[in-house]
């Protein structure tokens, strides 16, 4: 098994599944940037008070870079939004792909800093993974470089590292993982009957419609209740899905049960389902939509053509 991982790390595969995670990261955060700036919270988040935020970045002891280059107006906050989409404009389309993704991590910092409370899991959580991808080639195929360089948006074809796409897969076990750790609240158990996602629904201030009429679906909350907890907690699994997937030509019940089953995939499609449903039924921002922009790295690069060519033909 120490072979195995070592040669995990070494591997190379096309570079369409880093692309597929630079384009969706992207869109999930041009998104929120296009939803802050419809709902008219660029001044509030991002000014100073003396330019109508809620804040007042300036009178800390260290004041965010940002306002140590651009003084204390309404126009300055205006700018930064406006940098902000640009650049993750740019990087989605992997123009001077390592470049735009270094300034638009630098930028994503800098934007925590003015507004700290407004810091959310979903941000680390995606400027993490940026971070990753600025150090793996995921603008070598789908993009603006990958055009300039061989004359065509899909690239040369030529394989890239994978270990960015598997450090992700790890990352994403422990973040799942750590949220089922962390449900403590006895209404997500079944001393409490299982209550939390019914519960969720009756919160006017998450609750995307109004859901009284879920109490008589109770059975049905109580089901999802579970079945999300169950997910979360089985996360630390998938790596070693993933193992008994590369491996399967090796002996073992455990590994033959796992890949007839297609357990990775089914983990995998109960994710896809859990934040649709999230998206749907609840107001949680970015959340729902920056998870899923990190579900490419589930699948190698061949997976994402079957994928296609079953979609579109």
């Amino acid at each position: 098994m120490i072979r195995w991982w070592i040669d995990l790390w070494d591997r190379e595969e096309p570079a369409t599944a880093l692309a597929a995670l630079r384009v969706s990261i992207s869109a999930a955060l041009l998104l929120d940037l296009l939803t802050v700036g419809r709902l008219g919270l660029v001044q509030l988040l991002w000014s100073p008070k003396e330019g109508g935020g809620l804040l007042n970045p300036l009178a800390r002891d260290a004041v965010p870079l940002l306002y140590q280059w651009l003084p204390p107006e309404p126009w300055a906050a205006t700018a930064i939004h406006v940098a902000f989409c640009v650049l993750a404009l740019a990087f989605g389309a992997g123009l001077f792909t390592r470049l735009s993704g270094l300034l638009l991590v630098l930028l994503y910092a800098q934007v925590a800093a003015l507004f700290p409370f407004g810091d959310r899991g979903i941000d680390l959580l995606l400027r993490n993974a940026l971070v990753i991808l600025l150090f793996s080639r995921c603008g070598a195929a789908w993009s603006l470089d990958a055009l300039r360089r061989t004359g065509s948006l899909r690239g040369d074809g030529a394989p890239v590292p994978a270990w960015p796409r598997h450090l992700l897969i790890l990352q994403l076990s422990v973040v799942y993982f750590m949220a089922g750790v962390q449900k403590i609240a006895p209404s997500w158990w079944p001393m409490g009957g299982f209550e939390a996602l019914y519960l969720v629904y009756q919160n006017p201030a998450v609750s995307r419609w109004p859901f009284e009429w879920v109490a008589s679906w109770a059975p049905v909350t109580r089901l999802a209740t579970a079945a999300t907890l169950l997910f979360e907690w089985s996360a630390w699994i998938l790596p070693l899905l993933y193992w008994f997937r590369a491996t399967r030509e090796r002996p073992g019940r455990l590994r033959a049960w796992a890949n007839r089953l297609k357990l990775r995939s089914a983990w995998v499609f109960v994710g896809v389902l859990l934040h649709l449903g999230i998206a749907l039924t609840m107001q949680l921002g970015l959340f729902p939509y920056g998870m899923l922009a990190l579900y490419p790295a589930f699948f190698h690069p061949d997976e994402l053509a079957a994928l296609s060519r079953r979609l579109f033909g």
